[in-house]
């Protein structure tokens, strides 16, 4: 069986005390193998539905860039900085791909912390990250406990990331919080906001014209 396979299933076994396991037959494939292919096919035209630009990336890379090279040119990530970024960690989460789990790192001791500032380090000086770091595992999760589970259409993606991915991400997020500050407009993915937020003004904004009796027209 192929890692693809048994990682795969392997945490679809872990999700399986909270229900949110996969059916053994998925639109007809009951093989293990096909299973998985089938949601990577299904998953890969769906995240690639949407093309991107490219001179545009760079233009929000080279803007990054430009925010924090002339602000610290400090390549040493302390013990300090990855203690606070694991403490940010949620526990029981999987990385899917190589089998850690946040828990692993939560209740390491400082030992590991050091390992693990000189391993950042070695990367920001050497400017490079290992692959392990920038792949992600798409699991299926059923849309509900009463959805049909061998439909696929019934599953959503969510994707496992790389612990140490994580823990690297919070460490320069939290260095360079000063710098790199978000629209005032953009809830989600952000620290004390919520899309609730944006639920309630939409709420409001429909009520006061329907209240007035005018129309309200809304898109997505």
């Amino acid at each position: 069986m192929s890692n693809k396979i048994r990682d795969f299933w392997g945490e679809v076994k872990r999700l399986r005390h909270s229900g949110n396991t996969c059916s053994s037959s998925v639109d007809g494939f009951t093989n293990p193998g096909d299973i998985v292919d089938h949601f990577a096919s299904q998953y890969q035209s769906l995240y690639s539905s949407v093309g991107y630009n490219s001179d545009e990336l760079f233009d929000i890379r080279r803007d990054i860039d430009s925010l924090i090279i002339d602000w610290d040119d400090n390549c040493c990530v302390t013990v300090h900085e990855v203690y606070d970024a694991i403490c940010k960690l949620k526990p029981g989460k999987s990385d899917g791909n190589i089998g850690l789990s946040s828990d692993y790192f939560i209740h390491a001791g400082s030992a590991l912390f050091m390992h693990i500032s000189l391993l950042f380090s070695g990367l920001l000086v050497h400017g490079c990250v290992p692959e392990c770091m920038l792949t992600s595992t798409v699991i299926p999760i059923p849309k509900g406990k009463q959805a049909n589970r061998t439909d696929s259409n019934n599953y959503r993606g969510i994707a496992l990331s790389s612990v140490f991915g994580k823990l690297f991400d919070l460490v320069k997020s939290t260095r360079y919080r000063e710098r790199l500050r978000s629209c005032n407009f953009q809830f989600g993915f952000k620290a004390r906001r919520s899309t609730d937020m944006c639920t309630m003004i939409l709420k409001k904004s429909i009520a006061y014209y329907v209240n007035h009796n005018s129309s309200v027209y809304c898109t997505f």
